[in-house]
């Protein structure tokens, strides 16, 4: 079953891009392309936003044109968990909880350091009434990315629905302490949730 979804996701990706099947040989064959300017230009790209998706495509094509194969192949990982990823939020927005986790599961297993799909597959289990397994997945994503504050939001509703108001609230306070000043909305919230919760902030 992975290795048909793996297949797709693959096909998925080279229709997505619009690149030929053969993209490794094509890159080869264009030596006054400046690979190193390609990388240094993504890594950038990929530092002020580490979700894109297309950046770490094309840094993984040149590090494959430089025979760089096991950095190539970290990239291209977390494209095609990418993929995934936008799969699982369609049968998400479909109400098919059950393929939407699948798919998560999918993109985590091409990269297990992807928090989003953690914090995503930790929302479905919140949605499913799996408030443990959500716990489990939103401590993963916040243990991979400290400052990304849907893993504390949705560690925190696991907590509520359990009554466990105690732990939400800690969960929150530190979603407050880590997450950088300027995301007021999702620090707004989560003061929101401290303060009905009966917190001080």
């Amino acid at each position: 079953m992975k290795k048909q979804w793996f297949i797709i996701a693959l096909v998925l990706l080279v229709h997505c891009l619009a690149i030929p099947s053969a993209v490794g040989f094509a890159a080869e064959k264009q030596p006054t392309v400046d690979n190193d300017q390609i990388i240094a230009d993504c890594t950038t790209a990929i530092a002020e936003n580490p979700y894109d998706a297309l950046a770490y495509y094309k840094r993984g094509k040149a590090y494959f044109v430089q025979k760089q194969y096991d950095l190539a192949l970290k990239d291209y990982n977390r494209v095609i968990a990418a993929a995934y990823l936008e799969r699982g939020y369609l049968y998400e927005k479909e109400g098919e909880a059950d393929k939407a986790i699948e798919q998560y599961q999918l993109s985590i297993y091409n990269d297990p350091t992807y928090e989003v799909a953690y914090d995503h597959r930790g929302f479905m289990y919140n949605k499913t009434g799996r408030y443990d397994l959500a716990i489990i997945d939103c401590t993963k994503a916040i243990e991979l990315n400290p400052k990304f504050p849907a893993g504390y939001l949705n560690k925190g509703t696991a907590y509520e629905k359990q009554h466990l108001y105690k732990e939400a609230i800690e969960t929150y306070r530190s979603m407050l302490e880590n997450v950088p000043l300027e995301d007021v909305h999702h620090r707004d919230t989560a003061i929101k949730r401290i303060q009905a919760l009966g917190g001080n902030v």
